[in-house]
């Protein structure tokens, strides 16, 4: 099973003409545990499974056997669904899980804005919903583990979408029907308005690790100071990347 999904991941990679950089591919060592921040979310964040399920062929070698994505917890009450994403690799994104997996040594992947960022994406910027998300950085700090930003260019393109909204619908009501159901309600669509997705040209670029101190009661400052830390670095890694990936007009609006 694992190398038919091996396979899959592959394909769906090579279809996307998918391309993974590491910034600085000595800075990351195998067998330590890290904190890696994925984003943006997109309407979906088809780059986590194409390049980071445990089977993609495109999974960098320094967290071969040893990174599980996170994914909503919604997907894992949904049959067939929850086998999959086990199958993949991932695991459910809630503090227990984040916590046995980096006491074990294992590093995490996870989109801190999630789909809180789907109420806000546009499709002429980036936009990542970071500035509120300390959970992930004092999850860090409590295990020593490297924060790495990892930025995923054109990913938005690869399914167009429509967000119901003003003036059918007051923005509220949206934001509340969203924190019920734990996902944005978006009508998403590929190619020929298809589940088939656009031919979007991926890059993958996974920063280079900051470094973190193991705090187990980390202060509220502290955490603040690295999650500033990872913004910055964030912004940093899409300015230098931008113009390669085909994406030197748009912007990255971090809330």
């Amino acid at each position: 099973m694992r190398n038919v999904i091996g396979t899959i991941c592959g394909w769906a990679a090579d279809y996307f003409s998918m391309r993974v950089k590491l910034e600085d591919p000595d800075s990351l060592k195998p067998g330590r545990a890290y904190m890696m921040g994925f984003e943006p979310h997109s309407a979906l964040p088809v780059g986590i499974p194409c390049v980071f399920s445990c089977c993609s062929p495109y999974l960098p070698p320094f967290c071969r056997g040893s990174l599980h994505a996170l994914a909503s917890s919604v997907c894992f009450a949904v049959p067939f669904v929850r086998q999959l994403w086990w199958w993949l690799g991932f695991r459910p994104a809630d503090k227990k899980w984040v916590n046995r997996l980096l006491s074990s040594g294992k590093s995490v992947m996870l989109c801190p804005g999630g789909v809180q960022e789907c109420l806000y994406m546009t499709t002429t910027d980036e936009l990542v919903y970071l500035k509120k998300r300390h959970g992930f950085v004092r999850m860090a700090l409590q295990h020593g583990a490297p924060l790495v930003p990892v930025f995923a260019f054109n990913q938005t393109k690869a399914y167009s979408w429509y967000r119901p909204g003003p003036p059918l619908f007051p923005a509220k009501l949206i934001a509340w029907v969203s924190r019920q159901i734990g996902a944005v309600p978006l009508i998403i669509y590929g190619q020929w308005g298809t589940p088939a997705p656009h031919r979007a040209h991926m890059s993958v670029v996974v920063g280079r690790p900051i470094e973190v101190p193991h705090l187990p009661e980390p202060p509220a400052e502290v955490v603040q100071q690295y999650l500033d830390a990872f913004i910055s670095e964030m912004e940093a890694l899409f300015e230098r990347h931008k113009a390669e990936a085909g994406c030197e007009s748009m912007k990255l609006v971090v809330m």
